[in-house]
């Protein structure tokens, strides 16, 4: 899908649970047109008055979604552990034309079925979050993680008190640690500064915006 006005895009969300509904408020949060599916009312009534319209309804119904997913630019599959009922939503999705599906997957087996079918940006919640839990217990100076694949990732690093004062040459981080510092966000005055002059210089609020295999970043805490 071309990127586009997040005004102009019309998204559909096919579960009320913790995924569905946060991607729902955050995708009509940013001006999306938003409908979203789910069989538990309750549910629903947490986020009613933020999307554009909450359906009481099945979301692999086939006659429901034709009602509502023909047109849609993006659809979002989290129907928690139905993994039947996620496989078959995004299945009809496909079948209908939807240019961008994204869909939750509960296990390693339920992902490559889901990529079987053609979604090609499948997510693992709890497992990413796992993941950045124990990244962040293990790597003190970690604030977050984004894993890219399991060799290339992006991560926040608090800059150890060791680098105050001295300048990305001086400290040769990539040939001593093995990752690339993209830039650095102030704590303090939460700006960006990117990309990295190799002549800046760390101050102690410094936050390092780093890229790479970040095994080494086990040698920051020596």
């Amino acid at each position: 899908m071309a990127k586009m006005n997040p005004k102009d895009v019309r998204a559909l969300v096919i579960g009320a649970g913790n995924f569905g509904a946060t991607a729902a408020v955050e995708l009509a949060a940013a001006g999306c047109e938003v409908v979203i599916i789910d069989m538990n009312p309750e549910r629903l009534e947490e986020v009613r008055d933020r999307v554009t319209q909450a359906v009481v309804g099945d979301g692999t119904d086939r006659d429901l979604l034709e009602k509502f997913a023909r047109g849609v630019d993006l659809a979002v599959v989290s129907l928690g552990d139905r993994m039947d009922a996620s496989l078959l939503a995004a299945h009809i999705l496909k079948e209908m034309g939807v240019p961008k599906i994204v869909a939750k997957a509960v296990s390693r087996d339920h992902g490559e079925i889901l990529r079987v079918l053609g979604v090609r940006e499948v997510v693992f919640p709890e497992r990413e979050a796992a993941k950045r839990m124990v990244f962040s217990l293990v790597n003190p100076n970690a604030l977050d993680l984004l894993e890219v694949t399991d060799q290339f990732n992006v991560a926040e690093i608090a800059v150890p008190e060791r680098f105050y004062r001295r300048s990305v040459r001086d400290l040769n981080l990539q040939a001593k640690y093995g990752f690339y510092v993209l830039g650095v966000r102030n704590a303090l005055e939460d700006k960006l500064i990117a990309p990295l002059s190799p002549n800046y210089v760390f101050r102690p609020d410094d936050i390092m915006v780093v890229v790479g295999d970040l095994s080494g970043l086990e040698r920051l805490k020596d």
